[in-house]
C-alpha cells in the first residue's frame, strides 16, 4: 500500500496529465402506435425500445490552454437489435476555438428549435423516413471549425455524405460519387433570446462535378419568457424542393413540461420526368434528390404534436405524446421511372399520391445519465 501511494506521488510530481474519460446515454422504453399504415390500414402497436443510445468521451489536457477530445457513440434499440455506431469525432479546443473532424448525426437546426417535449418514432426528424415535413437527419463526415465572436458562435463546415446517390446511411468509405457540402453559420444567444442562420451548398464530385448545387437556407430562433419558451424555423432549399417550416411552444410548471409542435412542408414539384431523369444538370436534380430522396411530387404536409414530461429528477422522465399527420404523400410504385443514378426511383406527377402517415403515440419512460 504504502508502495503504491509512493508511486502515485512520485507520478504527480512529474506534471504527467491524465484522459478524463466519461459515459453518457439514455434508454428510453415505450407503449406506442407507430404512424405507418400497412396495407390493411392497420398500425403496429405494443411495447419497443425506440430511444437508447450510449457515448463515451475521453478528454486529455494538453497544456497551453489546449485540450483534446475523441467522443464515439452507439444505438441500443435493446433485445434483437444489433448494437450500432452513432458519431465517433476528433475535437482539438484551445484560444483558437474549436476544431472537430469525424462522423456525425446531424438534424439540422430546425429540429433545434422544436419543443423536445413532443417525442414520436418519425416525428422527429431521422435517418431512414422521408415522409416527415422535416427534413430526414444524416449520416455525414465532415470537419467543423468553430469559434465564439461575443455573443455569436461562428461555425464553418465541409462535410460528405455516403457513396451512393440515395444512401446517407452507406458502410462505404470515401465519396466516390457522393455529395459533399459546406455550410457557414452563426448563432447568437443572449438572455432569453437564440437566433441562428445557416446556409448550406451542396454538389456533386467525381463525374458529376458539373452538376448545378443545391442551396439551402436555415433561419431559426427561440424566445424564453419563462412561463413559455417559442421556437420558429424556416428552410429554404433551391433545386426544386419545398419550403418547410416550424413552431413550438414550451410551457414548464414545476416537475411538468407541456409541449405543442406544428412543423409543415409545401408541396414538393416533380423533376422534368420527360428526359427520365437523366439529365440532371437542368435543375440540380442529382443533388436535390440525394437529399429529398423520395419526395419528388409529394402533396403538401403537416404535423401537429402534443406532449407531456414530467420529471422525476433531471435525469428521469415520463412523456406523453400524440401527432397527427396530414397529407403526406407517398411512392406511387405503378409508375416507375428509372434513371442513370437511379434504378430503384418511383417518381411520380405532384399531388396525386395517398397520405403515408396516419397518426401515432406514445408513453415513454426515459432514464439519461
Amino acid at each position: 500500500m504504502k508502495k503504491t501511494l509512493i508511486a502515485l506521488a512520485a507520478l504527480a510530481a512529474t506534471g504527467a496529465t491524465f484522459a478524463q474519460a466519461t459515459i453518457s446515454g439514455n434508454v428510453g422504453f415505450s407503449w406506442q402506435q407507430s404512424p405507418v399504415k400497412a396495407a390493411n390500414g392497420s398500425h403496429v402497436q405494443g411495447f419497443a425500445i425506440q430511444d437508447g443510445e450510449i457515448y463515451i468521451a475521453a478528454t486529455e489536457d494538453l497544456g497551453g490552454g489546449m485540450s483534446a477530445t475523441a467522443r464515439g457513440g452507439f444505438t441500443m434499440r435493446g433485445r434483437g437489435n444489433a448494437i450500432a455506431d452513432r458519431d465517433a469525432t476528433v475535437t482539438l479546443t484551445g484560444k483558437f476555438g474549436a476544431l472537430t473532424a469525424g462522423a456525425f448525426r446531424t438534424c439540422g437546426s430546425l429540429a433545434g428549435v422544436q419543443s423536445g417535449v413532443v417525442t414520436g418514432t418519425v416525428y422527429s426528424a431521422n435517418e431512414s423516413n422521408n415522409y416527415t415535413p422535416l427534413d430526414k437527419c444524416s449520416l455525414v463526415d465532415a470537419l467543423v471549425y468553430s469559434m465564439p465572436v461575443g455573443p455569436v458562435m461562428l461555425s464553418a463546415t465541409y462535410g460528405e455524405f455516403g457513396s451512393a446517390v440515395a444512401d446517407t446511411t452507406s458502410t462505404d468509405r470515401g465519396n466516390t460519387t457522393g455529395i459533399t457540402f459546406t455550410d457557414l453559420g452563426g448563432v447568437y444567444t443572449s438572455g432569453p433570446v437564440m437566433a441562428g442562420l445557416n446556409v448550406t451548398v451542396f454538389g456533386a464530385v467525381g463525374a458529376l462535378a458539373a452538376v448545378d448545387s443545391v442551396v439551402r437556407t436555415r433561419l431559426v430562433g427561440t424566445y424564453d419568457a419563462g412561463v413559455a419558451k417559442v421556437g420558429l424555423g424556416y428552410q429554404n432549399k433551391t433545386g426544386g424542393s419545398a419550403d418547410q417550416y416550424v413552431a413550438s411552444l414550451a410551457v414548464p410548471m414545476g416537475n411538468v413540461v407541456f409541449g405543442l409542435d406544428y412543423t409543415a412542408r409545401g408541396a414538393q414539384g416533380a423533376y422534368d420526368r420527360t428526359a427520365g431523369y437523366t439529365d440532371f444538370t437542368k435543375t440540380g436534380a442529382f443533388a436535390a434528390y440525394a437529399l429529398g430522396a423520395t419526395r419528388e411530387g409529394d402533396k403538401a404536409s403537416s404535423s401537429l404534436g402534443l406532449g407531456v414530461t414530467y420529471s422525476f429528477s433531471k435525469t428521469t422522465t415520463l412523456n406523453a405524446s400524440y401527432i397527427t399527420y396530414t397529407d403526406v404523400g407517398a411512392n406511387d410504385s405503378a409508375n416507375p421511372v428509372v434513371s442513370t443514378y437511379n434504378t430503384a426511383a418511383t417518381l411520380r406527377p405532384a399531388g396525386t399520391t395517398p397520405s403515408q402517415l396516419d397518426t401515432e403515440y406514445r408513453i415513454r419512460l426515459m432514464k439519461s445519465f
